[in-house]
């Protein structure tokens, strides 16, 4: 997985035994985009395909050539690419969606359910934490800039860049 995300974005799902919270957050932290622990319905395993495969097909859909800019962050969702002062950073799917989301909703205060809502749309059947391991993923390659995705103690999450 690691490997696949140095160089591609193609959206990947983990069907996977391992079921505790620790394996399934290490799964969104190397770039997954859908973790599935065994035993699964075969009807869920599809619906979450065809999210998956939904969620690609309206990327590109609306990739028309939106560029979005922020605090010195360029976001390009035609091209699917992200930079932070010029300098080009590389996001898992998820993370590029969260940050995009981010972007268009500044200064709004945005509940857990409402990211996953609108990021993960309604077909993840997850804990909402997974966000958090997102955003601090996010953060992180974000660099100084990571500070304007500020925390709501018991909410979620604000993108700010006015301080």
């Amino acid at each position: 997985l690691q490997k696949i995300r140095e160089t591609s974005q193609i959206p990947i799902i983990m069907l996977t035994a391992k079921t505790s919270e620790e394996d399934e957050l290490n799964g969104f932290n190397l770039g997954v985009d859908e973790y599935i622990a065994k035993p699964f319905s075969p009807k869920i395993l599809v619906a979450r395909v065809n999210a998956v495969i939904r969620r690609g097909a309206m990327d590109n859909a609306s990739g028309n050539g939106e560029v979005m800019e922020a605090g010195g962050i360029r976001v390009d969702i035609g091209a699917h690419t992200a930079a932070v002062d010029g300098k080009e950073i590389f996001l898992s799917v998820k993370e590029f969606e969260l940050l995009s989301y981010f972007i268009q909703n500044q200064g709004i205060a945005l509940s857990r359910e409402t990211i996953l809502n609108n990021v993960w749309n309604y077909d993840y059947f997850g804990d909402a934490r997974t966000i958090d391991t997102h955003v601090k993923k996010l953060r992180s390659k974000l660099g100084s800039k990571g500070d304007y995705i500020k925390t709501i103690w018991g909410m979620g999450y604000k993108f700010d860049t006015s301080l």
